[in-house]
This record gives C-alpha cells, structure tokens and sequence, in this order.
C-alpha cells in the first residue's frame, strides 16, 4: 500500500512537472516568436501589431500593412493562410509584393512561434478563431459566421419531371458571436418559374475551442411564402465543426424544418460531412463525402408508406478559384440509396464568396 502511495505520488509530481516544463516551453516559444517580430516585422507593422499609416517607411511601402491589434482581423484568420504568405510572401496569396517570404532565412518552427505571437496581438477576445472556419458543405449546415455571398444551384433528375432551383444568400456577422442571414429561391419546372421563400434568419456560437478544433452553433430562419402555392416554415438547426487532425474534418448538422400551415408535411434532416484537407494551398481541389438522412413527420400509411428515415450520399468537391479561396466552387452529385421514387439523381453548383478576404476580381 505504501509503495502503492508513492509510486502515486511520484507520478503526479511528474505530472506537474511536465505541466510546467510544457508552460515554460510555451512561454519560451512566445519569446522567441516576439524575438523574431522585433527583428522583422516591426519596421512595417508596428511594435504593438498596428502600423503607423503616417510613418515615412509605411508611406513608401504604397500599402498599408495588415494592422494585427484589430481583433476581429486577428481572429478571423487562420495561421494556415498566415504561414503560407510568411513563408512564401504576400504575393502567393494575391496581397502586396512589398511583403517579403520569410521561407528562406526562419525555420518553420521560427515562423510557427511568431504567428503564435502575432496571435496574441489581438488581446483578450471571444471570437471564433478563423481555424474553424470549415469549408461550406452542400446539405449540412456551417456552424462558422461569415461575411460571404453564396448562389446556389441545384438540378433535379426525376424521370423527366426535372426542376432547377436557385437560391442567392447573403451572410454577415454580427458582433462577436452571431451571423444574420437573408435567403431567397426560385425553382424553374415544367417550363414555368416562381420565387418559393424567403427565408431570413440568423445563427448564434454556442461554443467554439481553437486548442480542441471545435465549434458548434446554433441558428434558425424563417421561410416567408413568395407563392401562394408555398406556406410558411420554420426552420431552426444545430451545426457543429470538428478538425480531426491536419488533413480531415468533420461537419454536421441536424435541423427541423416546421410547415406551419401542415404540421404533417413537416421534415426532419441530418447531414454529416468529412472533407479531405491535403494542402494548405486554397487554390485546389478538396473532395468531400456527406451523408443525409431525411425523416418525414408523417410517412403515410398502406402501399404508399414511406420509409422512416431517407438517405442519399453525396460526393463533392470544393475548388479554390482565387489563390486565396476567397472565391470558390463546390459541386456535387446527391444519389438516393432508399426511396429512389423521391428523384433519380441531383445536382449541385455552389459559388462562394468570402468578401471579408477581398473583392471577388482579387487575388485570381
């Protein structure tokens, strides 16, 4: 038993003592970091992160460099996107040639310890960290806010019966935590075309941990009738992000969507997703798997009954166009696996725009 006791003890002294040798590393490595941003960055940035747009140096650059100490800045980007300018210069990601690649005179773990500190330049704060910024799947929901423009194109195969939907969404941030979203379709079928909803709303983060890779949101929208063949909805989800490691990440989402005026057409749907994330580089091709399960609220009875839960798969793509990704295609292939009278086949084109990483002509 005694030996027992001290053998426990041994090992939590040796707990804490990893525990702080792990904190001295990490403080060391936030030294050396502010080390290596004294000796290059400061000239340009400034000593606190945030340049001076009226300094004879600053004015001669023809460009204002980015300004670290604005949080919202500072959070919304990854230090993935940071490395690679770091690294390779501003003008492998489309910004100014005037920033230098520090590739050939840092290490990578010199490079890593001063975004790690650059980080830190944007104070205490709880925005989401622009790590989990995931990509834009084509059924599950995005737990990440953003500032962006998304026109959405889906086709429908169904025996001849085929239909186009289009649907144009624009979302923006609000404040730390919250995204407002405003949403309008139209469908074109059997040669005849109609607004359906439009669907305002808005998405809240419950919880997000950079260190842990996760985030998980909740949101809801309201589908207001263009038509009078079309009723009023609402339409409340939850959407998670999970980074697995540096390759693969996970999405999913479960959401309800409430016919108010039939409580019996009513719809239950969960997505999940995993993308494989196989470079840094924005600008290329990043296949995705996804998932969804429909359950009707009512599944009808007799011949005619429905199964309980209606799956499909859907593989897709997203394609960086802009060197920054900024602007981005995602397309897919949504194939039933049960109840293939619903359609035989659909189709899906995303265009995506971040505009909070520039204009959509930038960085091509």
């Amino acid at each position: 038993m005694v030996t027992r006791l001290r053998l426990s003890s041994l090992c939590t002294a040796m707990g804490f003592m990893a525990l702080a040798v792990t904190a001295q590393s990490q403080a060391a490595d936030l030294d050396r970091g502010a080390e290596i941003f004294a000796a290059n960055c400061v000239a340009c940035h400034g000593a606190a992160g945030s340049p001076d747009p009226d300094s004879p140096l600053v004015k001669n650059l023809g460009v204002v460099p980015a300004d670290f100490s604005d949080t919202l800045f500072n959070s919304r980007e990854g230090e993935s996107e940071w490395k690679l300018v770091a690294t390779h210069g501003g003008a492998s990601l489309g910004f100014s040639e005037v920033m230098p690649a520090f590739g050939g005179s840092l290490s990578e773990e010199d490079i890593d310890n001063t975004l790690a500190y650059i980080k830190t330049l944007g104070g205490e704060h709880d925005y989401p960290d622009g790590s989990l910024n995931l990509f834009l799947p084509i059924r599950t929901k995005k737990a990440f806010p953003e500032d962006e423009w998304v026109w959405q194109q889906r086709y429908t195969d169904q025996e001849g019966d085929n239909a186009w939907k289009n649907t144009l969404e624009y979302e923006f941030r609000i404040g730390r935590r919250w995204q407002g979203i405003l949403e309008v379709n139209h469908t074109y079928k059997g040669g005849d075309g109609e607004f359906g909803h439009f669907e305002p709303g808005f998405k809240y983060v419950l919880s997000h941990n950079k260190q842990k890779g996760s985030i998980y949101t909740l949101g809801v929208q309201a589908g207001v009738p263009l038509n009078s063949g079309e009723n009023w909805e609402f339409l409340p989800y939850l959407a998670m992000g999970k980074i697995i490691n540096d390759e693969w990440i996970f999405q999913g989402s479960g959401r309800l969507k409430f016919d108010l005026e039939d409580s019996d057409a009513g719809i239950a749907e969960f997505a999940g997703i995993v993308h494989w994330v196989h470079t840094p580089w924005p600008r290329n091709v990043f296949p995705g798997l996804e998932l969804v399960a429909e359950v009707p609220f009512d599944t009808g009875s007799g011949p005619d009954k429905e199964d309980a839960i209606q799956w499909s798969i859907l593989p897709q793509a997203r394609i960086g166009l802009s060197k920054r990704g900024h602007v981005a295609l995602n397309v897919g292939v949504e194939l039933p696996l049960n109840e293939r009278d619903r359609y035989d086949w659909r189709a899906y084109v995303y265009l995506i725009w971040d505009f909070a990483d520039g204009g959509f002509f930038e960085a091509w």
